[in-house]
């Protein structure tokens, strides 16, 4: 089974063992469809089966078996929190998660020119924007077809067509 973070605990909710999950992904669907989470507590990693979830606003509040009271809870906190990466990943095909992305190389798709490396995905309604890491410092691109012609998380790399001087 190939693990994949998605985030991690923030807080204990309530008094029965609940906790609040941060989580990488703008896709509120994907933690529905989780059944376990693993938990990487003091070096050690553990399986939780999720027995309960409720959103609040747009953070999910987990109710995982074998945590029962708020000082369980309270222990998981900070923890890093890894799913099993076909249960995460979004059911559409040209959907990634960001933990996916990131480290990424990035090409021109014209010549195949080295361009940098994908540093972060940053969330924004109309569309998602990569930041690059390039040997210039940081630069932004639209995440959208005319930009970003293939993802190829398998071959570690992004072909893009980006606007001229996109990143000076």
């Amino acid at each position: 089974m190939n693990k994949i973070k998605i985030g991690r605990i923030a807080g204990a909710q309530g008094l029965r063992g609940e906790v609040k999950l941060y989580h990488d992904s703008s896709d509120d669907e994907a933690i529905g469809r989780l059944t376990t989470l693993f938990l990487l507590h003091d070096g050690t990693e553990t399986a939780f089966r999720i027995a309960g979830l409720r959103m609040q606003r747009r953070t999910p509040i987990l109710k995982l078996e074998g945590i029962d009271d708020r000082s369980a809870a309270e222990g998981f906190v900070g923890d890093e929190v890894c799913a099993d990466l076909d249960e995460a990943r979004p059911t559409e095909a040209d959907a990634w998660l960001v933990s996916e992305l990131v480290g990424l190389a990035v090409f021109t798709e014209d010549g195949g020119e080295a361009r940098g490396s994908v540093s972060s995905i940053i969330a924004n309604p109309a569309h998602d924007i990569i930041e690059i890491e390039t040997e210039k410092g940081k630069a932004l691109l639209p995440f959208i077809d005319a930009f970003v012609s293939s993802v190829n998380p398998e071959a570690g790399r992004i072909l893009i067509t980006p606007p001229k001087g996109w990143d000076e």
